[in-house]
């Protein structure tokens, strides 16, 4: 894949231990190191941490004892968690659905943010894979939280919550359940990348509306790599078509968020994607640079591949899970999460983990603030 590779190889492991070294040095877990005032998730199952409920074991194996039950859909910490991390914060914002008056008050302050992303939904209305909450249902959740935290600080609060928001990180990852949906049928590609970038683009603008201006967006994985489509290639091998359509949207994806931002009505309008895409291919291709000895199988599994429906209590749990690239048939485990979240953030933008800047760099820029409605 052209401008994925990273050197040698050493370079991207050099790259991986420099960054998990800052994230986990302690020092970054106090409040007062935050990066940002608070981080709001949008997106699907690879940064939802339980908007859809809890899982049972043994998702969540690996997160201390009194985060579980999780409904994060790995072993332990996902995506949001780590780039979370990475900002100063000790995880993830909490799931919307999870919030009482009680665990209220910091969030209706404008601080630590909340996680709308919901397992099974994507960016359009009508990509659902079970119970779930669209974009558009997770954008309106967002403006209900908005329109409390105004409530909340009274009248004169207002100037100084569209300040917080502004300098904010909004992560979005999703599309992939989109992707899932379509035909793989090359010649109806264009037709529905301009269907999904639209929706896109229209959630982008309400937040944007809303009082974000910091926008930190991960794109697709090659899915025709993950263990549910290589079991559909007889040898096991990644499905090059579906890999395709993965980088074809991701690649106009670039493109549309850099018209947003020039757009001279959208003033202040800052923005960073970050390469799944890049990162997976690196992994799979040279899985020993980046610290894997598995990228083909799913961890929690059975049968051919270790593929299930689904990763269930009775289902065979591998003991190296640090080893494995994929968790269960579509998601990557934690060291994955925890690896690709640290490229993410403070690669070099040349290594093409990140475009135009990476997230490192996005959350250092100075937000350019614009008054915003209170709606």
């Amino acid at each position: 894949m052209a401008g994925a590779r990273v050197g040698n190889g050493k370079g991207l492991m050099a790259l991986v231990v420099v960054a998990v070294l800052v994230m986990c040095g302690g020092r970054m877990a106090s409040a007062a190191s935050n990066l940002v005032p608070a981080v709001y998730v949008f997106g699907d199952s690879t940064v939802d941490v339980g908007m859809n409920g809890p899982l049972p074991l043994p998702y969540g194996i690996d997160l201390p004892q009194e985060y579980l039950p999780t409904g994060r859909v790995s072993n332990g910490y996902n995506v949001a968690d780590y780039i979370s991390k990475l900002l100063g914060f000790k995880m993830s914002p909490p799931a919307y659905m999870s919030l009482t008056p009680e665990t209220s008050h910091e969030i209706l302050r404008g601080f630590g943010g909340v996680n709308y992303a919901s397992a099974g939904c994507g960016i359009l209305n009508t990509t659902r894979l079970g119970k779930c909450f669209s974009m558009a249902e997770q954008v309106e959740f967002f403006a209900n939280t908005k329109s409390k935290m105004t409530e909340y600080t009274g009248g004169a609060g207002s100037v100084a919550i569209s300040t917080l928001l502004s300098k904010s990180l909004f992560l979005i990852s999703a599309g992939g359940n989109d992707l899932f949906i379509t035909p793989l049928i090359p010649a109806l590609f264009p037709i529905f990348y301009n269907r999904l970038l639209n929706s896109f683009t229209r959630h982008v603008q309400t937040l944007y509306d809303l009082g974000a201006r910091r926008f930190g967006i991960i794109d697709v994985p090659p899915i025709g790599c993950l263990p549910v489509i290589r079991s559909l290639s007889p040898t096991g091998a990644c499905v090059g078509i579906s890999n395709e359509l993965a980088k074809g949207l991701n690649n106009l994806l670039v493109e549309r968020m850099a018209q947003l931002a020039a757009d001279p009505e959208r003033p202040g309008m800052t923005y960073s994607v970050g390469s799944s895409f890049n990162l997976v291919t690196n992994f799979t291709t040279d899985p020993e640079a980046a610290g894997f000895k598995n990228v083909t199988s799913a961890c929690c599994g059975t049968g051919r591949i270790e593929l299930g429906a689904l990763c269930l209590p009775d289902s065979t749990v591998c003991d190296d899970r640090a080893d494995y690239l994929f968790w269960d048939l579509v998601h990557g485990t934690q060291a994955t999460a925890k690896k690709g979240a640290a490229i993410i953030f403070s690669a070099p933008v040349e290594e093409g983990f990140a475009k135009p800047i990476n997230f490192q760099e996005l959350v250092s820029s100075t937000p350019g603030f614009v008054g915003v409605s209170s709606s």
